[in-house]
């Protein structure tokens, strides 16, 4: 009999089978229809699958005819097996097309991802020298693809000419207080292959978008679908004890996304030098504690940019600061009291949650000052985006640009709608399309404080859409080492 054979794909369907264990029972008689109009003639269905994914597109529909010819009489075409073929054509591929609907999972009906999941680099390193090496190796790659995105070359381009000077002073600054963290960059970019400062712009990325703002002569204001990031903190009415939660969105331009990685580092045994566990998402060379990070007692952290009107050319970065906060202090007072040293040299947002001592601090800083807001039982809820909420300068006048939230819809909407106070209302908090940006939120990270689970959404997948990509536990995470 006469045997069709067919090959498709779908742009992204990861589970293995067979198309007679694809089909839903209604479609196998739909099959058995179609089949009909061929005469009984056996029609079958291949998929080919590979690497867990379909491949290349519906490519052909082939005929072998294995009945014998009769030699004695001419053929020529039939109108009605022309008829049949087209229609069974039809029903093929309305029967694809609803096979992948029935079978299809939630994640892959409502979301595409934008790049795929950031990898887990855990590196045990004898030095900070050493954990900064494999890092660079790790991610050379990754970290050669953002420096080579324009926006990195811009800044690249002000150190080298117009922000020469600057650019050597905050080197210079950071480099006599965080002189472990400048071994470890140094390590970064012989692992990786490229410059010191190359590395040095990469970790003081905060700093000189600030500057270079300024430097517009204050025309320039950052527009709301360029701003950084968006946290909700929420605790139950009862108190911490009945639960707590923290969620996270960390938006940045959609460029970077596929160079992103999540890295941790453990010192090996007898090492060198005092490297105390930290793990969290890395930005292609920089530190870790710039984004979202957590250290091995229960601290987890993440930052919201800030543009203040008036920044200073000299002064500590955030990205250091922040590294030592998280990664180097043991308990959340300490880590309080490491952010708010003076001479910053721009500002930042600083979202704490100490899941052992079941407690959540906000913490807004520019250059000399700040301020500290705990999130209590009473408080309920909180939010914070990119602007400064409770601090002010000595005169009570706002420190960043108001234009910018003139702009920005993200605190209105949340303060529109009822409290958050658990991670799935925080989950739909984070997802909703004023606060989630498609081709902006590039990581999602919702922590439950009661029980240290931190789950991680990523590549332009809403929280609400699909399962976490990660789901770690902050209280167990470094237990094998």
């Amino acid at each position: 009999g006469a045997v069709c054979s067919l090959a498709f794909v779908s742009q992204k369907y990861s589970t293995a089978m067979s198309f007679a264990s694809m089909a839903p029972a209604p479609l196998e008689a739909l099959w058995c229809f179609a089949t009909s109009f061929s005469g009984g003639k056996s029609i079958e269905v291949a998929v080919e699958e590979g690497k867990g994914t379909l491949q290349t597109s519906l490519l052909k529909l082939s005929v072998r005819t294995d009945e014998p010819h009769d030699k004695g009489l001419a053929t020529k075409p039939s109108a009605c097996g022309t008829c049949s073929l087209m229609a069974i054509s039809c029903l093929v591929t309305l029967m694809i097309g609803l096979a992948f609907c029935f079978t299809a999972t939630p994640a892959t009906q409502t979301a595409t991802e934008l790049f795929p999941p950031p990898p887990l680099y855990h590196v045990y390193a004898t030095s900070y020298y050493d954990a900064g090496l494999q890092q660079g190796r790790l991610a050379r790659e990754r970290i050669h693809g953002w420096f080579a995105v324009a926006e990195m070359k811009h800044r690249f381009k002000w150190a080298s000419q117009a922000g020469s000077a600057t650019f050597a002073q905050l080197k210079q600054d950071n480099a006599k207080v965080f002189p472990a963290y400048v071994q470890e960059m140094r390590g970064i970019a012989d692992g990786a292959g490229v410059t010191m400062d190359q590395i040095w712009v990469a970790n003081l990325i905060n700093e000189i978008d600030a500057i270079i703002s300024q430097e517009d002569k204050g025309t320039f204001v950052l527009p709301w679908s360029m701003q950084h990031c968006s946290d909700e903190y929420g605790v139950s009415s009862q108190g911490y004890e009945a639960g707590f939660a923290h969620g996270h969105n960390d938006d940045w331009s959609a460029e970077v996304g596929p160079y992103l990685y999540w890295l941790a580092i453990s010192p090996t045994t007898g090492a060198k030098e005092r490297v105390n566990r930290c793990a969290g998402l890395a930005y292609p060379g920089t530190l870790v504690g710039w984004a979202p990070a957590w250290n091995a007692h229960g601290m987890f952290f993440t930052q919201n940019s800030l543009m203040p009107m008036v920044t200073r050319r000299s002064g500590l970065g955030v990205a250091f600061t922040q590294r030592h906060a998280i990664c180097d202090t043991a308990g959340i007072d300490e880590a309080i009291a490491s952010v708010k040293q003076p001479g910053w040299s721009s500002g930042a947002s600083l979202n704490l949650v100490d899941v052992s001592n079941k407690r959540m601090v906000n913490v807004e800083v520019w250059m000399d000052t700040n301020s500290v807001l705990e999130i209590t039982p009473a408080t309920g809820n909180y939010s914070h985006f990119n602007e400064y909420k409770h601090l002010r300068t000595a005169s009570g006048a706002t420190i960043d640009s108001p234009l910018i939230r003139k702009s920005d819809p993200r605190q209105g909407r949340s303060d529109s709608l009822p409290p958050v106070v658990n991670t799935e209302d925080i989950r739909s908090r984070l997802s909703d399309p004023l606060i989630y940006r498609k081709n902006k939120t590039l990581i999602t990270t919702i922590l439950n404080g009661t029980t240290g689970t931190l789950d991680v959404w990523c590549c332009g997948v809403p929280a609400t859409q699909a399962p976490p990509h990660y789901s770690w536990s902050l209280t167990s995470f470094f237990d094998t080492d």
